[in-house]
């Protein structure tokens, strides 16, 4: 059984939402892999031991990681660890991404930018599952979000009457409904939102700090080995 984890990162002029991809198994290892690291990095930092892996909090030491504020060397480490725990794995990632600057300039009317990219997105993991050929539907989870059943009734829609555009999908390789669920208590949506954060980051930010780029750079190489699909529409 396929799995597609989504998480989306953004600001106010560009929009990006990351998938991250695996069977069943694989996700089972992710789990006892960020528990691991979890577990570490409460005994030697005192962090809560069931602190969810956030990118922006983790990075910026906010949160259940307050006690990681200044310490850029430390959260740097246990991002990458979580990263490489899921590339170990072999957690496969697609991501879609939205420049809303040129979207309003464009159109008079421009569409939802969490719509218009989430449903880029599905064609891209629907495409995935055709690609690798996949024996059953695959499973969406995204995480909780205030507009979920819109998002479930759009799908609906696309599978009765397909994607808007010129990759109008039916999405028949997605099981239906879309999913959603609490990030705190899945290893897959902590994934997808660590990946999404630094995918986010590394094309809205020019890192000036010699060292902020070297973890960039680290960040970033734990999941682009593993990436199967990167794009970001500009209108």
């Amino acid at each position: 059984m396929l799995i597609a984890y989504v998480d989306e990162s953004y600001n106010k002029d560009h929009y990006y939402i990351a998938a991250a991809v695996a069977h069943q198994d694989a996700w089972n290892r992710v789990d006892d892999g960020l528990a691991q690291i979890r577990t570490t990095t409460s005994t030697l930092h005192g962090t809560p031991p069931d602190a969810e892996l956030h990118g922006h909090e983790l990075m910026g030491g906010a949160g259940e990681w307050k006690l990681l504020r200044g310490k850029h060397r430390e959260a740097a480490g246990i991002y990458r660890a979580a990263l490489r725990v899921s590339r170990d794995a072999g957690v496969v990632y697609l991501f879609r991404g939205l420049d809303i600057n040129r979207l309003n300039a464009r159109y008079s009317y421009p569409g939802q930018p969490h719509s218009i990219v989430f449903g880029h997105l599905l064609e891209r993991i629907d495409e995935y599952a055709r690609r690798t050929q996949q024996t059953e539907p695959v499973i969406v989870v995204a995480d909780e979000i205030a507009t979920q059943d819109v998002h479930r009734k759009q799908f609906e829609s696309y599978q009765q009457i397909g994607t808007p555009g010129y990759r109008s999908s039916q999405l028949t390789r997605i099981s239906a409904p879309i999913n959603f669920a609490s990030s705190r208590s899945s290893a897959g949506l902590q994934i997808a939102d660590l990946a999404a954060y630094v995918h986010h980051r590394r094309n809205t930010v020019t890192e000036t700090h010699p060292a902020a780029a070297a973890t960039m750079r680290r960040l970033t190489g734990e999941i682009d080995l593993n990436t199967a699909h990167n794009w970001t529409w500009v209108p």
